[in-house]
C-alpha cells in the first residue's frame, strides 16, 4: 500500500526529533552533552532563575559524578529561554531543541499544589521517563532547601527516574509495614534510623496504631535522625546530608513495600542504573571532571517552507486532492500568528510557489492557501525539492538554522538527510495511507504546532474523522467542547465530488447550514469559523451526501484556549518504542492533563491503522494494571498486539469526559520526598 509521509526536517546541526518524545542526551566519555533545561513562557523574566539553574548543575554534575563512581558528568547543558524574555545577542537560536522536548521544565503548575519535584514516568523498570518538572519557587526559594536537599541532590534523584528508569524507594499509600515483628518505615536503606511520630504544629506526640492493620495511623509520619551512619538511599531521602549513594545489592531493602520493588523485580536502584546502556561499556575515569558548559537559546518565531509533491503519482487516489486539503487547513488554521510560511512545489525538479510571507492575518493565509498545487506530474526529485526549500528559508535572514520544512511526498524517503548538509536528520515522520475514509493525512498537518510551550497560541484538534457516505444518507457525531477552550474554533468538511449539506447545533439549540460556511470548490472544503468562544457543550453536526454516488467526508474541529493564563485540556499520545518485532507487543500511552494536572476519570480511545489499511480501536485505561504502571496519574496505556505484517502504523487517540466523571487531580509518582523534619537530640524539628 501507497503512503503519503508527511516530514517535519528541522534544519541544524543536531539530533532532531523521533516520531515519540525523545531526548537528544547522549552520555559520551563520561560527560552528558545536550541536556535541555526549558523555562516557560508563563515565567516572568527573572535573571536569577538562570543563575539558580547553573548552581544546581554544577552542584548536580560534581555530585552525579561521585555517585556513579566516576561514570558520569554533566559536560554541556542548553537553557531554552522564552520568546517573552528580552533578547540577547549572545542566545543563539533553537535548532531542534523545543520546550515540548526539553529534559527538564521549568514551570509554575496550573492550580498550584505544592513544590515538590517530580519526573513524569510511565515506562517500565529502565525506560526513560519524559521530562523533569520544578517550579519557579522551588528553584528561588532557599527555604525549601531544607525540607528536599541540596537542588543538586534533588536534580540527581530525578536525573534517575528520566534517564535510568528507576523508581522511588518510599511510599505514600504504604508509609509503613511489619518485618520481624516490628513496624518500620517503607524506604532504603534499612540501616536508616528515626522516629515514627504524630505532630500538630510543633507540638508531637507518640503514634496511635490502627487496631485493624496493626500500623500507626495515617496521621503518624516517619522523621529521620538528623545525624545518619548509613550513606544510602538517593532514590528515598535524598535531602540528609549523609547520603550520598544509591541503594545498591548489599543494602537494599527488599522487604519495602515500594515501587522499585515492585516495578524493578526487588533489584536495587544501583542494579538497574549500573546495566542501564549508558553505563554498557563505560569504564569509570580518574579525571576530575570540567565545570558544564552552558549555551543560551531563545524560541523564535516560526519560519517554515511546505515542500510538497506534485509528481505524476500525486495523481492517483486523490492524494494532491488531499494534499491541498490538509496543506489548506494547516495555512489557514494551524500555523501560529506572526509566522513565515513559503511554498515550494517538485516533481522532476523544484519550483517556488511562495517566498516568506508574514502571517498576520486571514488574507495573508488565503492568499498562500490560493497557491497550493492543483496538478499532478513528472518523476520524484525529493532532493530538489528540499534544496529549493532551503533557498526559500535564507530569505528572511540569509541563515536556515532552526527553521522548519514541511515535506510531504509519497516517494522513497532514503537519502534525504543527505541532500543538504545542514539537514543532521529527519525529525517526525507521519504517515497516511490511501484509505479515503481516514483523516491521516489532515491530522498530520492538524498536529504541527509550535512547541515554545505557550498553549493558548497552539490550535488543539477537537475531532477528525471520516467516512464513505452512500448517496443521500447521512453523517452524523457530536463534538464536545469543553471551557478550556472555544477561542478560533473551525468546523471543517471536506468531500470528493459534490459538496454535501452540512448541519451544525450548538449546545444552545443555534444551527449553522451549509450556508454559513466559507465554501472552497478548488480544496474542496467548507469551513465554519465560530465567532466569540465557542459555546461549551455538545456540538452535534448531521452531513448528508448530494452526490448521485457515495463520496468521503471528513469533519475537522479545532480550537485554540478559552484564556491565556489557563492551560486547556489536551492529550499527548506517543509509543512506547519506534519500532516493534513481533510478537513483542507495542505500548501505546495517552497524556491527559490540563496544564500539569492529570485529568482521570476520561473515557480514552486509540484507533491504530495498519498498513494493510484496517483499523484497530483499543480503549486505554488508567488503573494500574498491565502497561498502566499507576492508578488515575491521567496516564492512559494498553498493550497492541494485532499487527498486520511490516510497515508503517499510525496512532491517533481521542478522549471525552466518562460520564461526567472526569476530573482533576495531582501527580503523586516519581517526586523527590518531602521531608517534614528531623530528630536531633532526641526531639523532632519540624521542617
Amino acid at each position: 500500500m501507497k503512503f503519503l509521509g508527511v516530514h517535519l526536517l528541522t534544519v541544524g546541526f543536531l539530533i532532531a526529533a523521533s516520531v515519540t518524545k525523545c531526548s537528544g542526551v547522549k552520555l559520551v566519555n563520561n560527560g552528558y552533552d545536550n541536556v535541555v533545561i526549558a523555562i516557560n513562557p508563563d515565567l516572568p523574566e527573572d535573571p536569577n532563575l538562570i543563575i539558580k539553574i547553573q548552581e544546581m548543575v554544577n552542584s548536580a554534575s560534581s555530585f552525579l559524578y561521585n555517585v556513579t563512581k566516576h561514570r558520569a558528568y554533566y559536560r554541556e547543558v542548553k537553557i531554552l529561554l522564552p520568546i517573552t524574555w528580552s533578547p540577547n545577542a549572545s542566545y543563539e537560536r533553537p535548532t531542534t531543541q523545543s520546550y515540548e522536548k526539553a529534559d527538564v521544565i521549568i514551570a509554575d503548575p496550573h492550580l498550584k499544589y505544592g513544590d515538590d519535584p517530580y519526573t513524569l514516568q510511565y515506562g517500565q523498570c529502565g525506560e526513560k521517563g519524559r521530562y523533569i518538572h520544578f517550579t519557579s519557587n522551588f528553584m528561588l526559594n532557599d527555604g525549601l532547601i531544607p525540607i528536599y536537599g541540596a537542588r543538586g541532590k534533588v536534580f540527581v534523584h530525578e536525573w534517575a527516574h528520566l534517564q535510568w528508569g528507576v523508581f522511588d524507594e518510599y511510599n505514600d499509600l504504604v508509609p509503613f509495614y511489619f518485618f520481624d515483628m516490628q513496624i518500620k518505615a517503607t524506604g532504603c536503606s534499612e540501616e536508616l534510623t528515626g522516629t515514627i511520630s504524630s505532630c500538630t504544629g510543633s507540638s508531637c506526640s507518640t503514634c496511635s496504631i490502627d487496631s485493624n492493620t496493626g500500623l500507626p495511623n495515617s496521621d503518624c509520619l516517619f522523621f529521620p535522625d538528623k545525624n545518619q551512619k548509613t550513606s544510602a538511599s538517593i532514590m528515598y531521602l535524598q535531602g540528609l546530608p549523609e547520603v550520598i549513594e544509591f541503594c545498591d545489592s548489599k543494602t537494599h531493602n527488599f522487604e519495602a513495600p515500594n515501587m522499585q520493588n515492585k516495578m524493578c523485580n526487588y533489584r536495587s536502584t544501583w542494579d538497574v542504573i549500573s546495566e542501564s546502556e549508558d553505563f554498557t561499556n563505560n569504564a569509570p575515569t580518574n579525571i576530575p571532571p570540567p565545570p558544564p558548559r552552558f549555551t543560551f537559546l531563545q524560541a523564535k518565531d516560526r519560519v517554515l517552507c511546505l515542500v510538497l509533491d506534485t509528481s505524476g503519482s500525486m495523481g492517483a487516489e486523490t492524494r494532491i486532492q488531499r494534499l491541498k486539503q490538509a496543506a489548506g487547513i494547516f495555512l489557514l488554521q494551524i500555523i501560529e500568528d506572526q509566522s513565515e510560511a513559503g511554498i515550494v512545489t517538485f516533481s522532476s525538479s523544484a519550483s517556488v510557489r511562495s517566498q516568506l510571507r508574514l502571517i498576520d492575518g486571514d488574507n495573508v493565509r488565503k492568499e498562500l492557501t490560493n497557491l497550493l498545487p492543483t496538478q499532478a506530474s513528472g518523476g520524484t526529485n525529493i532532493c530538489a525539492g528540499v534544496r529549493k526549500g532551503f533557498q526559500v528559508l535564507r530569505g528572511d535572514d540569509g541563515a536556515t538554522r532552526g527553521d522548519e520544512i514541511i515535506l510531504l511526498t509519497d516517494g522513497e524517503d532514503g537519502g534525504i538527510s543527505n541532500c543538504f548538509a545542514e539537514v543532521k536528520q529527519r525529525g517526525l515522520i507521519y504517515a497516511a495511507t490511501d484509505k479515503l475514509d481516514e483523516n491521516g493525512l489532515i491530522d498530520a498537518f492538524t498536529g504541527l504546532v509550535s512547541g515554545n510551550g505557550n498553549m493558548s497560541q497552539q490550535s488543539i484538534q477537537l475531532e477528525s474523522t471520516g467516512k464513505s457516505i452512500v448517496s443521500n444518507n447521512w453523517f452524523n457525531g457530536t463534538v464536545f467542547i469543553d471551557k478550556t477552550v472555544g477561542n478560533n474554533t473551525f468546523f471543517v468538511i471536506t468531500w470528493q465530488t459534490k459538496l454535501p449539506y452540512i448541519l451544525v447545533h450548538e449546545p444552545n439549540g443555534k444551527t449553522y447550514s451549509s450556508g454559513d460556511f466559507d465554501i472552497d470548490n478548488t480544496l474542496l472544503t467548507a469551513r465554519l469559523k465560530v465567532l466569540g468562544k465557542a459555546q461549551t457543550g455538545a456540538w452535534n453536526y448531521a452531513i448528508q451526501n448530494t452526490a448521485p454516488g457515495a463520496q468521503v467526508i471528513t469533519v475537522t474541529v479545532t480550537s485554540r484556549a478559552a484564556d491565556e493564563k489557563v492551560p486547556p485540556v489536551t492529550v499527548n499520545a506517543h509509543l512506547g518504542q519506534e519500532t516493534a518485532a513481533w510478537p513483542k507487543p507495542m505500548v501505546i500511552f495517552a497524556e491527559v492533563s490540563q496544564g500539569f494536572r492529570p485529568v482521570i476519570g476520561a473515557k480514552v480511545k486509540a484507533t491504530v491503522e495498519r498498513p494493510d489499511g484496517q483499523s484497530i480501536a483499543l480503549v486505554l485505561l488508567d488503573d494500574g494494571s498491565g502497561s498502566d504502571i499507576a492508578k488515575n496519574d491521567g496516564v492512559y496505556s494498553r498493550y497492541f498486539t494485532n499487527f498486520g505484517g511490516n510497515g508503517r502504523y499510525s496512532v491517533k487517540v481521542s478522549v471525552q469526559g466518562k460520564d461526567g466523571v472526569a476530573r482533576l487531580t495531582t501527580r503523586k509518582q516519581s517526586r523527590a520526598m518531602y521531608i517534614p523534619g528531623y530528630v536531633q537530640n532526641g526531639n523532632v524539628l519540624m521542617g
